[in-house]
């Protein structure tokens, strides 16, 4: 009896950490954790899990076969212990994998209550082992989605624009900023990504309509930024950003004796920085976009424009 096949009509790009591959459109991640040298990311479907991403830095070592000798291994000793059966496939010729910026690419399949697809390669770029591991249930049929997402695969060097991309937010951070903190809430992104004492900031929020409905961009902006505002003093002005209708930021730290007067802590030790930003709305995605860069001094700061640039608010998504 044939397997249910698994056909995805619409397709994008996650990114994380300078890694990216192309994903069906309905796998978003269940878990994010750890930094540029070492992390994992599973990407869940409505149902399941679909996807596992590891990283982890190589410190040269680009022999890939021995590690999946050890991991087979490891595999092997887990399914021992746990009294259960291992089937391993493992491809030593593998023409169909395309992966020109990958060194020694490894293919293998293992058998548990899934059957799953793993890559294994090293990226000379960044100096990492990645595993990339494609999960599929006993009655379903690939296709070609396995290959598709394999032959995806893509790596930045660190030191390089990267590209960070999940759920339907795309953004770029500059080189050399890394990322500092990030949330991923219901309706609200955020991603702010540190070089020494200089910041930028993304925002990313839904229902754009409703947001907007009984107040402009510039008064929904001071309240929903209003904690992160108090000790700035802004203006805004009217500025167009990626063809859409928004506004321009512009703020200088308070003086410090105001400062002074707020309430407890008595000596207010937060960063006394400038801030320039780009707010709009795009009504093609019904999302609001805030760019926003905090610095010292001007000749520091990140290029505004630039960050603007790397943010893609509509799009559509790949077919097929």
């Amino acid at each position: 009896m044939a397997g249910k096949n698994l056909k995805y009509d619409s397709w994008v790009s996650f990114s994380w950490y300078g890694i990216g591959v192309d994903v069906p459109e309905e796998w978003n991640p269940g878990k994010i954790a750890g930094d540029h040298k070492s992390g994992n990311i599973r990407l869940d479907d409505p149902t399941t899990v679909r996807l596992e991403l590891e990283w982890k830095e190589a410190r040269g070592d680009d022999q890939v076969a021995t590690i999946v000798d050890r991991y087979i291994e490891g595999l092997a000793k887990e399914a021992q212990k746990g009294k259960s059966s291992l089937k391993v496939k493992r491809q030593t010729e593998c023409e169909w994998l395309n992966l020109p910026d990958m060194i020694s690419p490894q293919y293998f399949t293992w058998d548990t209550q899934y059957t799953v697809h793993t890559l294994a390669a090293y990226s000379p770029v960044s100096d990492r082992l990645i595993f990339l591991r494609i999960m599929v249930q006993p009655h379903e049929d690939p296709g070609t989605m396995v290959l598709r997402v394999l032959n995806s695969l893509t790596d930045t060097s660190p030191d390089d624009v990267q590209v960070w991309s999940l759920y339907d937010l795309v953004c770029t951070s500059p080189a050399g900023y890394t990322l500092e903190t990030y949330e991923l809430k219901s309706g609200h992104i955020r991603l702010r990504f540190d070089f020494e004492r200089n910041s930028i900031q993304v925002d990313r929020l839904s229902l754009a309509q409703m947001l907007l409905k009984n107040r402009t961009l510039g008064e929904w902006y001071r309240e929903f930024f209003s904690k992160e505002l108090r000790h700035s003093n802004i203006e805004t002005s009217d500025k167009e950003t990626l063809g859409h209708a928004g506004i321009e930021v512009t703020g200088k730290p308070k003086n410090r004796w105001r400062g002074l007067l707020t309430p407890l802590p008595f000596w207010n030790v937060r960063p006394r920085l400038n801030l320039e930003g780009r707010i709009w709305a795009c009504m093609e995605s019904n999302k609001i976009y805030c760019v926003q860069s905090m610095w010292k001094k001007k000749e520091d700061s990140p290029d505004l424009e630039v960050c603007c640039e790397g943010v893609r608010c509509h799009s559509e998504v790949a077919q097929g």
